[in-house]
């Protein structure tokens, strides 16, 4: 895999990556555990070569857990990130997830402009400090202030946001037609 391979698929900057490697930084835990999946690492065997699990130990407690606040649509064309974050909204209830972070929040798929592989009431766990690449799904907002959930795909300059249904057309994105990322889809829930 490529330095920009990895900094794609673990949503760092190949710059950050590279400077982790010639011991110029330190990586956060958020971030080692991006690369150990983007590199297809196992955590316990990562955790035994490091030294921070002996050798002979066979299992590690359950990951973390996080609250995760399951807002409305209506509550996540309010975020914006820096005034009106999750926090700060009404919540339905709230998720287990064992991703989190800051800001992190999650929806229920509403309709079906993102079947088969989200069908209404799936629930998305969106976190809106990761940047998002080429083929993520994303919660975006217009400029009347709609959110929407779409997937991101980039061509050279070109941005569209795809809808995975057939029956619904590709959005591309120009000065006329902006849009902002509320964040990243990092997680489907199924709800039966």
């Amino acid at each position: 895999m490529s330095l920009r391979e990895a900094a794609k698929a673990a949503a760092i900057s190949h710059v950050h990556i590279k400077d982790i490697e010639e011991g110029k930084k330190s990586p956060s835990f958020d971030k080692v555990m991006n690369l150990l999946k983007a590199y297809m690492a196992d955590v316990h065997e990562f955790l035994r070569e490091t030294g921070y699990l002996p050798k002979d130990v066979k299992s590690v407690k359950a990951p973390k857990i996080y609250k995760v606040p399951l807002v409305s649509w209506v509550a996540a064309e309010k975020l914006d990130n820096v005034h009106y974050g999750p926090q700060h909204a009404e919540v339905d209830e709230w998720i287990g997830s064992d991703i989190g972070g800051a800001g992190t929040f999650a929806l229920r798929v509403q309709d079906d402009s993102m079947e088969p592989e989200f069908v209404e009431g799936d629930i998305i766990v969106v976190n809106p400090n990761i940047k998002p690449a080429h083929n993520d799904y994303v919660v975006l907002k217009n400029d009347e202030d709609e959110a929407i959930f779409k997937q991101l795909k980039k061509y050279g300059k070109t941005r569209i946001l795809h809808p995975l249904n057939p029956k619904y057309p590709d959005i591309e994105l120009s000065d006329k037609n902006q849009y902002r990322v509320v964040g990243k889809v990092v997680e489907k829930k199924k709800r039966y």
